[in-house]
């Protein structure tokens, strides 16, 4: 018997892990294709790192107006939810589980993702940090304020994420709120979040729908 607590089996949640080694999200870079969607390679990634007993995987956009980052998946799409089925069979057959991380990065966008249109976030806040675009690193912009209509929106987009990464095959989702995301920029007050308490009431929606997603299991 392994003497090792850290290489001994643990429960979480539904599951049960055979060590308690989690695999945090690396972002990888290596989605060239137009659909976002995961490749062999990522298969082929994820089943070697498999002897932990979950990983998480790298950071996965949750619907078009969420890009951006170059060369990261999705999982808005049958094509992306296709690509990470076989991602999970893989890491499966080794033995392990995985989660999937659910991301909108906001304001870290570029417009070069979106044919020169603004990316959105909390408010016209320019988080002075740098964008990774198909051209290489490029300064941020001043973002466009989201509508209540689009916040409304981005929590859909979320929802529909965690239900294709059920599909998908992942055991879990786990939500990217830290750094200078999306949901952080509405938590930052200030520097990135300048709405009014009023308008502040339409985005706890955001904020609350991140709480539900992290923790559970969806499995």
């Amino acid at each position: 018997m392994n003497s090792q607590p850290l290489l001994t089996p643990v429960r979480m949640g539904k599951l049960e892990l055979r060590n308690r080694i989690v695999m945090a999200p690396l972002t990888r870079m290596r989605v060239s294709n137009a659909g976002h969607a995961p490749t062999e390679l990522h298969a082929e990634y994820y089943a070697q790192r498999a002897s932990a007993g979950l990983i998480i995987g790298e950071c996965t956009e949750i619907s078009p107006d969420a890009y951006g980052w170059a060369d990261t998946p999705g999982l808005w799409s049958t094509e992306q939810v296709q690509g990470w089925r076989r991602v999970t069979d893989a890491v499966h057959q080794k033995g392990s589980f995985m989660y999937a991380q659910l991301w909108h990065p906001g304001a870290m966008s570029h417009p070069d993702f979106f044919e020169g249109a603004l990316p959105m976030s909390a408010s016209a806040v320019n988080p002075e940090q740098e964008s990774v675009t198909p051209s290489g690193r490029k300064p941020t912009v001043t973002p466009r304020p989201m509508s209540k209509a689009e916040i409304r929106q981005t929590v859909t987009d979320f929802g529909i994420a965690a239900k294709n990464a059920r599909e998908a095959g992942f055991e879990g989702v786990q939500i990217q709120a830290n750094y200078l995301y999306l949901i952080a920029q509405f938590l930052i007050v200030p520097p990135t979040c300048e709405r009014t308490s009023m308008e502040a009431q339409s985005s706890t929606a955001l904020v609350s729908s991140s709480r539900s997603l992290r923790w559970s299991l969806i499995t």
